[in-house]
């Protein structure tokens, strides 16, 4: 019998076809062996998150104590530099009183004429003039004596002083950078942890209720790793007027990723030294120097603001104001 060519190309075709839908339904169970059940995703990821999270927290209190320790050293190296100022300044004032009277008595010779003996002798009027005249020679010349005896004390002082104070500033500078490198590191460990914890809280709302019940979440230890860095690190604080101390917190209050804030210091002008400037320390966070300095400008009636510094010759790290 003759086969019609359509039919025999059919004929020859049910075999394959019979494969291709056999390897369909084998495809369609292996496709659902294969399909991961959301929920395990979910907990596997959670179980990573709740390990990741207590051990940044467990850094976080670790790290702590150091950050604790840094801040006392800090405290400790600028109560050191405040009384190195302080006496640089008594001793300041006592050598320009001892070269106050040196310079009288160099006036008095200069205007009067010349007090020792040779001058005496030649100039003397009697015999009684003469000795009144040595007698006076010898009292002044006793008493430039000891003056200018103490001005080179006063003048040895004051060098030992202000070498004393330019190192406990260097000292208080190392505390400060010591501390604000430790708050810094805690503060990213706290970024992240807050991360950590808001991956977290995202996959557990997606668990079932039956299976949200067996999940193991942070403890309370890890939630309250959660908390401030620390305070701010300040320097030359001890010395500065009313109304720059109130600004001094309301910046700790408001803006806590300031690095630190410095006060009091030598300097070869007066807002420094006196207790009305603030250098509030922003490191390379311009946004937050931007916000800081709008800010204060806008306050300056509240605060008693006299004029700030920012983005200008060496002020691109740091904010700088003077109050009245």
């Amino acid at each position: 019998m003759k086969v019609h060519p359509v039919v025999a190309r059919f004929a020859a075709r049910r075999p394959m076809v019979g494969v291709i839908a056999g390897l369909a339904m084998l495809g369609l169970v292996w496709g659902g062996v294969a399909v991961a059940d959301p929920n395990q995703d979910n907990l596997a990821q959670i179980t990573e998150l709740s390990r990741q999270v207590e051990e940044l927290s467990q850094t976080i209190v670790n790290a702590q104590p150091d950050l604790d320790n840094k801040m006392k050293l800090l405290g400790a190296a600028d109560q050191q530099h405040s009384a190195d100022l302080a006496l640089l300044e008594e001793t300041r004032a006592a050598l320009a009183g001892y070269q106050q009277v040196v310079d009288e008595y160099a006036v008095a010779v200069y205007m009067g004429g010349r007090t020792d003996s040779l001058s005496a002798v030649l100039t003397a009027t009697s015999p009684s003039n003469l000795i009144d005249s040595l007698a006076t020679a010898r009292v002044i010349g006793a008493e430039l004596n000891e003056q200018l005896k103490g001005l080179r004390g006063a003048n040895l002082e004051a060098q030992n002083v202000e070498a004393a104070s330019a190192k406990s500033a260097l000292e208080a500078k190392a505390a400060v950078d010591a501390a604000v490198a430790v708050r810094s590191n805690l503060q990213a460990k706290r970024d992240e942890l807050r991360e950590r914890m808001a991956e977290l809280n995202r996959s557990y709302a997606l668990l079932p209720p039956d299976q949200q019940a067996g999940v193991t979440l942070p403890t309370d230890a890890a939630l309250a790793a959660l908390g401030p860095a620390g305070p701010i690190p300040t320097v030359g604080t001890g010395g500065l007027v009313p109304s720059a101390r109130i600004l001094l917190d309301y910046i700790q209050l408001t803006y806590p990723g300031v690095q630190s804030i410095g006060g009091v210091r030598g300097d070869a002008l007066p807002d420094h030294p006196s207790g009305r400037a603030l250098d509030i320390m922003i490191g390379s966070n311009m946004g937050l120097g931007d916000a800081i300095n709008a800010d204060l400008q806008q306050q300056a009636g509240r605060f008693g603001i006299s004029y700030t510094m920012w983005r200008v010759a060496a002020h691109f790290d740091h904010v700088h104001v003077t109050v009245n």
